[in-house]
């Protein structure tokens, strides 16, 4: 391993990109307890600060997990999940998941969300946010706004585990026709630290959706802000 300390990349960024080359060559297999950051620092010639940082970028990607009082070790590969098979897109079938309720309201105005969904500015919503569970643990922050227009009159707004696109069938009775997504990523902010458990500006994955009616009318906007730790996401098309 050999680090150019006279290159304009950063020393830490360098030691990144060593560690995740044995990791991702099999030279450093799943399970494989790495060097300690003083052997690394010293092996490399760079400082334990930067060492440091460098395993810590890689324990945000997924790639370590640090076990306290044994060491870091090499974690298994991110499992992938196509984004086809999963709820945020998926109109006509339902995955195992699960939801909390952080907080609601109704007859609130967004008027970002309102362009967006082709309303005026002063439209009014019903607003959901809540995260999202898989296997016991929190993956997603998730940010749904409804059009007030199309929400039942004096139906109480959703507190329990149900799928969005249910509620827009079942309880605003509206035929889905398509979504458009858009995806994008952030760093973890404050609110996201604390209800994801990841470090400040972690790297996370971040799902815009827009659905419509068959009418062509915009009828929801949800925003997921998820982890990546764990899943790798992608899209495959039949090019037929």
């Amino acid at each position: 391993m050999k680090i150019d300390k006279t290159a304009t990349t950063p020393l830490y960024a360098q030691v990144e990109v060593t560690l995740e080359e044995k990791i991702i060559s099999g030279q450093w297999d799943e399970g494989y307890q790495i060097p300690t950051e003083t052997e690394l620092a010293k092996s490399l010639e760079v400082s334990n600060i930067t060492i440091k940082r460098a395993i810590m970028n890689l324990v945000d990607k997924g790639m370590l997990i640090r076990q306290r009082g044994r060491g870091t070790f090499v974690t298994g590969q991110q499992t992938e999940k196509n984004i086809h098979k999963s709820e945020f897109i998926k109109m006509d079938e339902q995955v195992s998941s699960a939801h909390d309720l952080l907080s609601s309201g109704s007859h609130g105005t967004y008027p970002n969300v309102a362009k967006r969904l082709g309303k005026s500015a002063d439209a009014e919503f019903v607003y959901l946010e809540r995260v999202g569970y898989e296997e016991g643990e929190i993956v997603s922050l998730e940010y749904t706004y409804i059009p007030q227009d199309i929400w039942p009159e004096n139906e109480p707004i959703i507190n329990k585990d149900v799928f969005i696109y249910d509620v827009l069938k079942k309880t605003c009775s509206v035929t889905l026709k398509r979504s458009k997504n858009y995806f994008s990523g952030a760093v973890a902010n404050e609110k996201e630290v604390k209800l994801l458990g990841v470090r400040p500006n972690t790297p996370l994955f971040v799902w815009e959706r827009i659905t419509f009616s068959d009418e062509g009318e915009g009828v929801e906007y949800s925003k997921f802000v998820m982890k990546q730790d764990k899943e790798k996401y992608y899209m495959e098309l039949e090019l037929t």
